[in-house]
């Protein structure tokens, strides 16, 4: 064929996108390319249909070849997308930096800003992108949630809530920012009105596990104990796998004394992560609670092999060593 002919089958993959018709396109796009491997066009809307079909690796081979005929903002920005969603994030952002000398877009700097964010957990990195994105398009719904995250990740609590309610201004049913800004008043102590956009949120999506493991910490601050159990076990029966929600349970279940109920769930946590020290502590502190001291001390001298300068540890040994323990047998079945 000639180039002619590879234009003319492009062209057609146009008409045919255009009216929505993506999986004959892809067929002509193809054949475009077959028949003109330089063409530019061709290349690039091969890549873009099979990046909406999550091809990723397909996708990216496109742009690589578009890249080499001609470096263009597009193909380079695309590319850094592929390698994004393929989770290559160094080559991601190479790709990136790359295109940023050609030119630059709001959704560039976005996924910059998750980079940041994601891979390299520089949250200062990321809010100077988020707020590059913002400044492009300022109704940039995603941008102004992850740029909360980042602030919430810095603890910086009211920053980071008014930019999940800007999210709220521009789609007040946004689920992601609904949930986040109940989790900030929550961290803000403000728990009531934590608890309107927690619901909210399990309205929406009964099984949210962290709306859930949210609002059962703050019914525990709230002094609602039980319901708090209520909470963690229905967040527990989303996700098992939560080390930090087992150790939480486990202490409020000690607190209510619900002793043998506690030794389970901090078993589980110990389970999950053997040097869980905070688990550990709280175990031992239940048994002591059951008289069961040298189940204790077998507790704290875990915590002392994972933080040696462990001061409730050091006190129980330094206690529990000056005492005998000899009457315990009695007390354990």
């Amino acid at each position: 064929m000639t180039n002619n002919q590879a234009k003319k089958l492009y062209q057609t993959g146009i008409e045919l996108l255009s009216c929505g018709k993506s999986n004959e396109a892809i067929n002509y796009f193809r054949e475009a390319v077959e028949a003109d491997p330089f063409c530019v066009d061709a290349q690039l809307e091969l890549g873009y249909i099979l990046g909406l079909m999550e091809n990723y690796e397909e996708a990216l081979n496109s742009f690589n070849k578009a890249i080499i005929i001609e470096k263009t903002f597009p193909a380079l920005f695309s590319k850094g997308i592929c390698l994004f969603f393929l989770e290559e994030y160094e080559k991601s952002f190479e790709a990136f930096m790359e295109a940023q000398e050609i030119g630059e877009n709001e959704d560039m700097w976005y996924y910059m800003g998750s980079i940041y964010l994601i891979h390299y957990g520089n949250c200062e990195g990321a809010i100077n992108c988020f707020q590059n994105a913002i400044s492009i398009d300022e109704d940039f719904i995603e941008a102004w949630n992850d740029l909360g995250v980042a602030y919430s990740i810095l603890n910086d609590d009211e920053n980071a809530l008014m930019c999940f309610e800007e999210s709220l201004n521009i789609d007040p049913e946004y689920k992601e920012s609904i949930y986040n800004i109940g989790a900030t008043l929550a961290d803000m102590e403000r728990y009531e009105e934590s608890l309107k956009y927690l619901d909210q949120t399990l309205e929406s999506d009964s099984d949210h596990f962290k709306a859930l493991f949210y609002k059962g910490n703050v019914l525990y601050f709230m002094g609602k104990e039980e319901k708090a159990v209520e909470y963690f076990i229905m967040a527990l029966n989303v996700d098992k796998s939560q080390e930090e929600l087992w150790n939480y349970l486990g202490y409020i279940q000690y607190s209510l004394g619900q002793n043998h109920e506690a030794i389970e769930s901090l078993n589980e946590a110990i389970k999950l992560n053997g040097e869980f020290e905070t688990a550990y502590i709280n175990l031992g502190n239940v048994y002591l609670d059951l008289g069961k001291n040298n189940h204790a001390l077998d507790c704290f001298k875990r915590v002392l092999e994972i933080s040696p300068d462990n001061e409730e540890a050091l006190k129980f040994i330094e206690f529990g060593e000056s005492q005998s323990t000899d009457c315990e047998g009695s007390n354990e079945n």
